[in-house]
This record gives structure tokens, sequence and C-alpha cells, in this order.
């Protein structure tokens, strides 16, 4: 794991690129090596995977009209979440 300052290349920069895994948490880019896979996923593990997809899908329809946004705004202030986006995946993981 390295951790990201100044460099002009990474600025804003996350997801994979590589086998390098970029990952933002505020202002901090870190860079991680992706680990292999040792085995493959479980049943439980793939529908752990469809429902954290159907989360993010549904958070991403939530936030595109101005209610749901400001809805998920408010959310993330009481639950100390970073972003509206972080809320409304949270709450559809839990539904």
């Amino acid at each position: 794991m390295a951790t990201v300052t100044n460099n002009i290349v990474t600025l804003g920069l996350s997801g994979k690129v590589g086998n390098l895994v970029f990952r933002r948490r505020g202002n901090k880019t870190t860079v991680y090596v992706q680990s292999p896979r040792k085995a493959p996923l479980s049943e439980k593990q793939k529908q752990a995977q469809q429902r954290f997809a159907e989360a993010v899908s549904l958070a991403k329809q939530a936030l595109s009209d101005e209610f749901g946004r400001r809805k998920f705004e408010k959310l993330a202030k009481k639950e100390g979440k970073e972003s509206a986006y972080s809320a409304a995946v949270a709450y559809f993981c839990q539904v």
C-alpha cells in the first residue's frame, strides 16, 4: 500500500489501472496492488455482489432527482457519511 501525495498524474484518480488499484478517501489517494483471487466466489458472495449492484443502481436512480438528493444529503449528514451517494447505497443495502 502506498499513499500518493502531490502527484499530478494520479490527481483525482480512482479505480483499477493494470494491476494497481487506486482508492480515494477525502483528499487522500491510496494505491494497492490487486491481490489475486484465491478461490471462486461462493453462492453467498455472488448474492451479496448482486444485492450491492442493485443498491448502487437504486442509489444512482434516487440521486438523479433533486428531492432524492436532498433526502440523502440530510441522511448523510445525520449518519456521518461522506456523501449523499454513500448514504443512499448504505440505505438501499439495508432494504
